[in-house]
């Protein structure tokens, strides 16, 4: 579906090609398309935004998301980290669940009204990244810097402090209360 290798700020609305290989995306908008399933090869999409688009369970290879917008997306079943770097993505109103980040620097990444559960973050640089009215049910955060990084809005979380650097991170009340749920002891 795609002719050409090169784009620059173009809008593609509606597409549905299952097959990108080593296009470069500059400043386009991509509206209702559907890439769930789809093979995404050494793609670079820089300053591009994704509106009401399915990726899900989309094979994400080589590819580079620079100052990417997804809203109100679709993004069920993905891996990031095969992506390259730069890896800077924005995630807002959308279902990030069942992803997986692992080993990725995702430094003030923003996370915004967004389904997040069942997701695994393991050993990742999160330091000042945003989760703002967030559901993390079932998600998992792993040997991760959480250094600065602010989830006062968020719920469902479960963090372990033993196993990730939470230092000056931003939690509220009651979901902190999730931290006593992981110490030997009885709460009454």
């Amino acid at each position: 579906m795609f002719e050409t290798n090169d784009y620059w700020e173009e809008e593609f609305i509606e597409y549905d090609d299952k097959n990108l290989d080593s296009i470069y995306f500059d400043d386009c908008t991509f509206i209702k398309c559907d890439f769930s399933k789809s093979n995404i090869y050494n793609c670079k999409f820089t300053e591009c935004t994704f509106i009401n688009c399915d990726l899900s369970l989309a094979s994400l290879i080589n590819s580079v998301f620079n100052d990417v917008s997804f809203e109100n997306s679709k993004l069920i079943g993905l891996s990031w980290s095969k992506c390259d770097e730069p890896f800077d993505v924005k995630f807002d109103s959308c279902n990030i669940s069942q992803n997986s980040f692992h080993l990725m620097d995702l430094r003030q990444m923003k996370f915004i009204n967004s389904l997040i559960r069942d997701t695994g973050f393991e050993e990742c640089n999160l330091e000042r990244a945003l989760f703002d009215n967030c559901d993390l049910e079932l998600s998992v955060f792993i040997n991760n810097n959480l250094q600065k990084a602010n989830f006062e809005t968020s719920k469902n979380y479960l963090i372990d402090p033993k196993q990730n650097d939470i230092k000056n991170a931003q939690f509220s009340l009651p979901e902190a209360l999730s931290f006593l749920s992981l110490l030997p002891i009885k709460v009454k």
